[in-house]
């Protein structure tokens, strides 16, 4: 359960820094399946919803179960919502600019592009510190890096990308981006979850 919620935190949960491209608003979806070593039942989903200056995470993971995070880009915190046998949790996240994958990549950029998601999509090469080949990434400008999913130090939004792990490495490329007014009841922590910081859940799961 520990290793499962820091894979979810690290990458997921961040802080945002404001560039030029302006805000978005509304749904983006991204699949996802494991390739190296190769894995076809798992299989990965990411429910992005966005409101301006809002954000929420919602995983789906066969290996992993569910998990959702609530991001507040401005205030730079982050709302990891989990269930467990001991009850449902809100657990405050701070800064998670420079954790995890922030900090083991580096990108080129290069020539080509093609269309995903009927977008058109810039190519640019990632170089992780821990692996010896670069991996081809794509990404628009038309939209901030800061809503999607991971590498938020791109020149803009991650369409298709690799995502190492302790597990292996997962391939994920967007499926669906609509815009589209989001209800803002959608960035709210359901009242039935346990507000806690990421230290007390520590706690009280390791509790018999």
């Amino acid at each position: 359960m520990i290793f499962t919620l820091l894979r979810f935190v690290l990458p997921t949960c961040f802080c945002f820094s404001f560039l030029a491209q302006k805000p978005f608003t509304g749904e983006l979806l991204y699949a996802g399946v494991k390739v190296t070593p190769k894995d076809s039942n798992a299989v990965e989903k990411i429910l992005i919803y966005a409101k301006d200056s809002l954000g929420k995470v919602i995983h789906f993971s066969t290996v992993l179960g569910k998990q959702e995070c609530i991001n507040n880009l401005p205030r730079n915190r982050s709302i990891l919502l989990v269930e467990t046998t001991k009850g449902k949790f809100a657990i405050k996240t701070g800064n998670q600019s420079d954790t995890d994958t922030s900090l083991t990549y580096r990108y080129k950029k290069t020539m080509g592009s093609k269309k995903i998601a009927g977008i058109r999509a810039k190519k640019i090469m990632v170089f992780f510190n821990n692996l010896d080949k670069p991996f081809p990434f794509y990404y628009t400008k038309k939209i901030d890096a800061k809503y999607g999913p991971s590498f938020h130090r791109l020149p803009g939004l991650v369409l298709s990308y690799y995502q190492p792990t302790d597990q292996g490495i997962y391939f994920y490329e967007l499926k669906e981006l609509n815009k589209k007014e989001v209800p803002l009841s959608l960035f709210s922590v359901p009242s039935d979850y346990k507000r806690v910081t990421l230290e007390e859940f520590f706690e009280l799961i390791s509790q018999p």
